[in-house]
């Protein structure tokens, strides 16, 4: 069995002093919300986009960053006054070749860094099957 690295999520983390029902609210048909919580004196927000409609990191890049970019000017103050806005690309990392590869554009850097958002990459272990997974290990460590 090969255990190649390859990608798994980008996701949209968001934080803000403010609640964000109005954000989720204009793209709730657009992206899945993950969570959408309060945590003391903080709103933390964390979306997702369709796989089907983005399949690889630079398609999902390209489609957050057009959801953003069009937001209505109510929606707009409430990203500009985010404490934190970070797009989080997940990978799994692989134990065969070939080495993952991936280059996210200057121009789509620049994007990014115009909408005063952060970078995040995870690479999460090579998980060769279903008994690494955490929500199986909680499962068996119940008592």
């Amino acid at each position: 069995m090969t255990a190649q690295s390859h990608f798994l999520n980008l996701d949209l983390v968001l934080k803000s002093k403010s609640d964000f029902t109005p954000l989720v609210s204009r793209l709730d048909q657009s992206v899945h919300v993950l969570h959408h919580q309060e945590h003391g004196q903080e709103f933390l927000l964390v979306l997702e986009t369709d796989a089907a409609e983005a399949p690889d990191p630079i398609a999902r890049t390209k489609r957050f960053l057009t959801l953003i970019e069009s937001l209505p000017d109510a929606a707009r103050e409430l990203w500009n006054g985010c404490t934190s806005r970070t797009f989080s690309y997940g990978f799994e990392g692989g134990r065969d070749f070939p080495a993952l590869d991936v280059t996210i554009p200057a121009d789509l850097l620049v994007r990014i860094a115009e909408l005063g958002a952060d970078i995040g990459i995870t690479v999460y272990p090579c998980r060769t099957d279903d008994t690494d997974r955490p929500e199986q290990q909680a499962e068996h460590n119940a008592p």
